[in-house]
């Protein structure tokens, strides 16, 4: 089978492949042993420079989110203590302490004291 530009096509679906490029590693002129030193060591630079790479951007990446999270939180355990406090102070007084309603013979309602 041939498609209008007279190649051949195997597949009926057929996609285009990405192409990568392709990394030439150069040696210095010597004997073999050397050769491979040098191109396992220039690998592995490349490896640990992308791995710092990506790693960096990824803490770059995440740090917002954790500042957010640390700082809820921080808030949800302020308002646990503010609230835990409350109660123990207010757990000292009664409600008629706080407020009198007292009723007139006109059955009007009066605070005497809030």
């Amino acid at each position: 089978m041939e498609n209008q530009k007279g190649n051949k096509v195997d597949k009926i679906y057929s996609r285009r492949r990405i192409i990568l490029p392709k990394f030439k590693f150069t040696y210095y002129k010597g004997k073999r042993p050397e050769k491979r030193q040098i191109a396992k060591r220039w690998k592995m630079t490349c490896v640990i420079f992308i791995a710092l790479i990506t790693a960096s951007l990824i803490v770059k990446s995440i740090s917002p989110i954790i500042d957010k999270q640390c700082r809820n939180i921080a808030k949800s355990i302020a308002t646990r203590i503010s609230n835990e406090q409350a109660s123990i102070v207010m757990a000292k007084y009664q409600y008629e302490d706080l407020c009198t309603i007292t009723k007139d013979n006109t059955r009007q309602y009066s605070y005497d004291k809030c």
